[in-house]
């Protein structure tokens, strides 16, 4: 009774339709907030990250400019060790009372540089494995966070002359830093797509070039005037830092980024397109890998790039310093060819897509014509260098040596890509494990050769170079491809995995299969 009565009220019908109007307004208030916030996010999205994948090319970048910039401390310290004008050549009294007060010799410096590359030689292959079931820009960042925190004990270890130790922390620096290219790879894979991936490639790649470019002058201004303990405190702090922001910056792929707007979703979906969805159930073609002529000549190349590479981050200063410069002049004389370098590199890129966006040359072309360029004019340069005994000169050909093997970024450096985008960072595991014998051994036949630290015995070892560079170049224009392998593709009718779960790191539970449809080449 009471119901029907209160049905009959029309005041209750008043109430109720109060109520009602309430209600309704209510949620039509929060449905204009929720617009509103909707409205503002895309907004946000629009204009702040258009192009998240810039930004976060942009940031690895930085990183790989930061995490080679750290491997010229060592270098550069031990300048101060083995040069007996050391002394003589600081500004300071605060400097000069720095010096490390140690008694070691160019062989003992040689397997100190080694032992770092002993260590990074040895995950090269674990890592490349991992970033194919790991999130890759984690791993990346994890590379650089642990070998900059380790970078902070060095000092302490030098200044006790505890060279064991010291080549120790090197040793575990190697082993962290090992996983870098792997994950960088792993990161350009879903960060980029076909069409820019030279300029993508380039640009991260260049940053490993520009760390000599900041590392030798912040290393020879701060060892001049404060000391060289400070190098290593500075480059250490900056690293970490660098790495926690790219933890909050960075996703695995564009469809896991909050911030990416909808309009660059399309796109690089669109763009990408077969070559970054998994394959079930299929197995890692190993054999066929290390069987291909194309993979073979990469791993050649990769150990000329590293044996020139590696040459200058840890024994330029040393031999610039037989013209007599003082340690800032060196620290900045050291820096020029490596100026050029990264202007180069980053050049090869917008090279490469000019030449392959408007159909002038093939990508097989394209990729030779660049590594003929770099690693042909570094290979005369460096046989010039033999017989040039005047510093300024030796600055020109040096600079022209270097700076040139830039080029080839966009040569061979990023044609993992094109033999298997699919597979790339395992490939650039396993040719840089071959290129990474050249690190391991070139410290230690340059330790060995200018134990006395003479124009002519740095001579051979431009001979030897130029050689490595010669053999390189010449290998890679006969047998080089940029054509996609056969073994990239999967077998017809495999099953693809699609992550769904955007925060869930693969192997997925959640998936959603397809048949594979195989790409017209």
């Amino acid at each position: 009774m009471g119901i029907n009565k209160r049905k009959n009220d029309p005041t209750g019908d008043k109430v109720a339709a109060s109520d009602s109007t309430k209600d309704s307004s209510e949620s039509k208030e929060e449905d204009v907030v929720s617009d509103d916030v909707n409205a503002r996010r895309k907004r946000f999205q629009a204009k702040s990250f258009s192009r998240m994948r810039h930004v976060v090319i942009a940031v690895a970048c930085i990183g790989m400019m930061l995490i080679n910039a750290m491997r010229t401390n060592i270098g550069f310290t031990v300048l101060t060790i083995l040069d007996e004008e050391a002394h003589r050549k600081v500004g300071t009294i605060e400097a000069i009372m720095s010096l490390p007060n140690v008694d070691w010799n160019s062989k003992m410096v040689g397997f100190l540089h080694s032992s770092f590359y002993i260590g990074y030689i040895l995950t090269h292959m674990p890592a490349g494995y991992l970033a194919t079931y790991l999130p890759s820009y984690r791993i990346f960042a994890g590379s650089i966070l642990l070998s900059c925190a380790l970078n902070l004990l060095l000092p302490a270890c030098i200044n006790a002359d505890e060279y064991y130790l010291t080549c120790l922390v090197r040793f575990l620096q190697g082993l962290v830093e090992g996983s870098l290219y792997p994950g960088c790879y792993g990161v350009l894979r879903y960060w980029s797509t076909p069409s820019e991936r030279g300029r993508a490639g380039s640009t991260v790649l260049t940053g490993a070039y520009a760390g000599a470019v900041v590392g030798f002058p912040v290393a020879g201004v701060i060892t001049h005037y404060i000391g060289w303990q400070y190098v290593f405190y500075l480059n250490g702090c900056v690293g970490i830092l660098w790495a926690l922001i790219w933890l909050v910056l960075a996703r695995e792929k564009p469809s896991d980024h909050p911030f990416i707007s909808e309009n660059e979703l399309k796109y690089m979906t669109k763009e990408q397109g077969y070559d970054v969805t998994d394959s079930k159930e299929t197995k890692i073609p190993i054999k066929e890998i290390l069987t291909c002529p194309a993979v073979l000549c990469l791993c050649l190349c990769h150990f000329a790039r590293n044996w020139v590479f590696i040459l200058m981050l840890t024994n330029e200063p040393y031999y610039l310093s037989l013209f007599n410069f003082t340690v800032a002049e060196n620290g900045l004389y050291a820096s020029i060819p490596h100026i050029m370098k990264v202007l180069t590199a980053a050049s090869s890129g917008y090279i490469a897509d000019y030449l392959l966006l408007d159909n002038l040359l093939t990508i097989t072309h394209i990729r030779k014509l660049l590594t003929g360029v770099g690693f042909g004019v570094g290979c005369i340069g460096f046989f010039i260098l033999t017989f040039v005994k005047d510093g300024s000169i030796v600055l020109i050909f040096l600079t022209l040596a270097v700076g040139f093997t830039g080029f080839a970024v966009s040569g061979w450096q990023i044609n993992h890509y094109d033999l298997s985008a699919r597979h790339a960072s395992l490939l650039v595991a396993i040719t840089s494990t071959v290129g990474n014998i050249g690190s391991v051994t070139v410290p230690l036949v340059t330790g060995y050769i200018t134990f006395y630290h003479t124009l002519e015995s740095w001579s051979i070892v431009f001979y030897i170079t130029s050689s490595v560079l010669g053999v390189a170049v010449i290998t890679f224009l006969i047998f080089g491809s940029g054509q996609q392998q056969s073994w990239s593709n999967p077998p017809d009718k495999v099953l693809l995995v699609q992550q769904l779960d955007p925060l869930e790191a693969p192997p997925y539970k959640a998936e959603r299969l397809q048949d594979s449809i195989k790409p017209t080449s």
